[in-house]
């Protein structure tokens, strides 16, 4: 569950990550073409840096902070920056994805400013939304990703200089095209199931109250469910627990406020996020993150003095 013990965007793997362990930040620009290794279980994860995934086969839920996505192959979601996501397909599926891990200011270095503003607007302004591609375009996408996937491959061959340089003129011919799918509204596919509606629910409530102390009789009375059903159609659809989601939920909005503003203390942190007892936070967040809070927080602080007190 989480992150294991690493300095974000560094080259670790992060447990729950889609990234295996060789390519984790190597490169500004990451890719992972058509993996289908199986997930073991919900695992929620976040990052610093700004993701495309494309869902190829399969059947899988995908919550991304407070939404929950019913995926459909030919669905490409933008992520951006810190927001809590964990997949959970089936597994008696293949799940094959492709997924680009990019940092926005690697963009913002190789482009003119007008130009890379222009480009990861989608990222910025729409912030986590999925895109349903027709016919066409997913087939355009799948030649570019394949293209994509012929130069990346090479970038450690010996002798092959130009490869990298090439996989990232193919990235940003990607963002021109994804800023194009995004000039039409982005078509938002409803929900299958009146248990999915439940659950889609269950998650408003949460982001609405995680600051609060909450029971499950808290949100199944609220939603006019029984106890027993709410949580064991959210374990089915999530793959995860309610309170499962919760605790990562306040523990990813801990470590925002710790990069935001990281002369906070870890008390302040851990009263504003919903927890009551400092002990509980703490441990739940060196779970979770492999860091203690202080440790994290000054580690914030440190990086927020390297880069002039602005904030990440």
């Amino acid at each position: 569950m989480g992150e294991t013990a690493h300095p974000e965007g560094t080259g670790i793997h992060m447990e729950g990550s889609d990234m295996p362990l060789t390519l984790q930040w190597q490169q500004p620009i990451e890719l992972m073409y058509r993996n289908d290794a199986p997930m073991n279980g919900a695992q929620f994860h976040s990052h610093a840096f700004y993701e495309m995934y494309y869902f190829q086969e399969g059947e899988c839920n995908y919550l991304i902070g407070d939404k929950l996505l019913t995926l459909q192959p030919g669905d490409l979601i933008l992520m951006h920056g810190m927001t809590l996501h964990c997949p959970n397909p089936s597994p008696e599926k293949p799940y094959v994805r492709t997924i680009i891990h990019m940092d926005p200011a690697y963009v913002h270095k190789i482009l003119q400013p007008d130009a890379a503003a222009m480009l990861l607007k989608p990222f910025e302004n729409l912030r986590n939304i999925r895109i349903s591609l027709n016919e066409a375009d997913q087939a355009e996408l799948e030649a570019l990703l394949a293209e994509m996937n012929r130069l990346y491959t090479r970038t450690n061959e010996a002798g092959v200089r130009t490869a990298y340089e090439r996989f990232v003129i193919r990235v940003i011919e990607l963002l021109h095209l994804i800023r194009d799918w995004c000039v039409a509204p982005v078509y938002e596919r409803e929900h299958r199931s009146l248990k999915e509606q439940h659950v889609q629910s269950v998650i408003t409530y949460l982001e609405d109250h995680y600051v609060e102390e909450i029971t499950l009789d808290d949100i199944a009375g609220a939603l006019h469910l029984t106890k027993p059903y709410l949580s064991n159609l959210f374990k089915d659809v999530t793959g995860t627990t309610v309170f499962k989601y919760l605790y990562n939920r306040r523990i990813n909005q801990a470590k925002m406020m710790f990069r935001l503003e990281p002369r906070q203390t870890v008390s302040e942190v851990c009263r504003a996020v919903g927890f009551h007892q400092l002990p509980h936070f703490s441990r739940l967040f060196k779970t979770t993150v492999g860091e203690s809070p202080e440790a994290y927080r000054k580690r914030m602080l440190r990086q927020s003095a390297a880069e002039g007190g602005g904030s990440v």
